[in-house]
C-alpha cells in the first residue's frame, strides 16, 4: 500500500505581481494553495498515490482546484462538491521571504462543512498513512470533529497519523480550548512534526529533548521537531538524534517549505526507513522548496531527490550543533 490521505481546504490563489499594499495592486497571478495539497503535491512526485478529502463549491474556484489536482497526479475522487457554500481564497502579496501580507477568504466556506458523516464514508481499507494539520481543525467545530473522527478511525484500521500543527496566526486564537485541541491531536498521533515555535506554543518548553518527552509521555509515538538552520530533532521509543539539514540554493520563499519537509517525511515513512533517514530525505525536500516562488514548484521526484542530495552539502550551522 502507497496510499496517503490528505484533508484540508484548498484554495485559489491570488498572488500579487507587483510589491505593495495588496489594496493598491491592480495585477495578480491566480493559482491554486492549501498546506494538505501542496503535501499531496510533495507525495505524489515522490511516488506515492496521493488521494485528497474535501468540499468544494461549485464554482470557478473548484474547477481550477480540480484541474490542478489532475495535473498532479492527484486523485480527486473524495471530493464533495457543496453547490451552498463556495470554494475559499487566499491573497498574497510579492514581497521578500516572511514579509508577504496574506489575507484568507474561509468563512463558511465548503470545506468548513466537512463533517463526521463525511468521514464515516471513507474507505480507508488501502490507506498507509493519514496526514492532518493544524489549520483544518481551525476552520470550524465540524472540521475539528471531522479531525477526531478520522484519527480514531485511522487508529482503528492501524493506518499511521502524521500531524503537522502547521501554525497561522491568522486561524489560532491561541486560546485555552485551542491548544487543548491540537495537543489532543498531537497526542492521537503516530508522527508529530511541529517546529520549535509551535511546540514551544503548545507545550511552553523550549527544549527539543524536553518537548519530545513531553509528547511521547502524552502517547505521541514518534515527534520531529525543526530548528531551521540547526536541523530538525526527532524522538521515538527506540531512537534518537539531530539532522542536519541541507545548504540551499537560494532562499525566494520560505512558504511551502514545511509542507515540503511533510512530503519528505510521510515518503520515508511509507518506505519503512529507520526515521532517522526519513528526516534527511524531509530536509532535503524542504531545502530545495525554498529555491522556487511557489509554493509547490520546487517539490522533486525521487530521482530529482537523490540527485539534490548528491550534490549538496549539509549546513555548518547545524552540524555545529549535532
Amino acid at each position: 500500500m502507497n496510499k496517503v490521505l490528505l484533508i484540508g481546504e484548498p484554495m485559489e490563489l491570488l498572488l500579487a505581481k507587483t510589491e505593495g499594499r495588496l489594496c493598491d495592486v491592480t495585477d495578480f497571478e491566480a493559482s491554486v494553495t492549501g498546506a494538505e495539497l501542496n503535501v499531496a503535491v510533495g507525495v505524489s512526485r515522490l511516488g506515492l498515490t496521493a488521494r485528497y478529502m474535501t468540499r468544494l463549491g461549485s464554482d470557478p474556484r473548484a474547477e481550477r482546484i480540480r484541474e490542478f489536482m489532475k495535473k498532479n497526479s492527484i486523485s480527486d475522487d473524495l471530493i464533495i462538491t457543496d453547490p451552498n457554500h463556495q470554494t475559499g481564497c487566499m491573497m498574497k502579496s510579492k514581497a521578500k521571504p516572511g514579509e508577504h501580507e496574506i489575507y484568507y477568504y474561509r468563512q463558511n466556506t465548503a470545506a468548513s462543512f466537512i463533517c463526521e458523516e463525511d468521514i464515516n464514508a471513507l474507505d480507508l481499507s488501502d490507506i498507509r498513512a493519514v496526514h492532518i494539520t493544524g489549520i483544518f481543525p481551525a476552520i470550524s467545530e465540524a472540521a475539528a470533529k471531522a479531525a477526531r473522527r478520522l484519527i480514531e478511525r485511522a487508529q482503528q484500521e492501524h493506518i499511521t497519523v502524521v500531524f503537522d500543527p502547521n501554525h497561522r496566526g491568522i486561524l489560532w486564537t491561541e486560546d485555552k480550548a485551542t491548544l487543548e485541541l491540537l495537543n489532543d491531536i498531537a497526542a492521537r498521533a503516530d508522527v508529530f512534526l511541529p517546529n520549535l515555535n509551535e511546540a514551544e506554543k503548545l507545550c511552553g518548553l523550549s527544549d527539543p529533548e524536553q518537548i519530545a518527552d513531553h509528547y511521547l509521555a502524552l502517547g505521541t509515538k514518534k515527534i520531529v521537531i525543526t530548528m531551521g538552520k540547526r536541523g530538525a530533532f526527532y524522538k521515538s521509543a527506540v531512537e534518537s538524534g539531530v539532522v542536519p539539514t541541507f545548504m540551499a540554493d537560494e532562499i525566494i520563499n520560505t512558504l511551502g517549505a514545511g509542507d515540503g519537509f511533510a512530503a519528505g517525511l510521510i515518503s520515508g515513512i511509507c518506505d519503512e526507513i529507520p526515521l532517522g533517514e526519513a528526516v534527511i530525505r524531509a530536509n532535503a525536500v524542504g531545502s530545495m522548496q525554498l529555491n522556487c516562488d511557489s509554493e509547490h514548484a520546487g517539490l522533486p521526484t525521487m530521482a530529482q531527490l537523490r540527485e539534490y542530495m548528491l550534490d549538496h552539502r549539509f549546513v555548518a550551522e547545524s552540524l555545529s550543533e549535532s
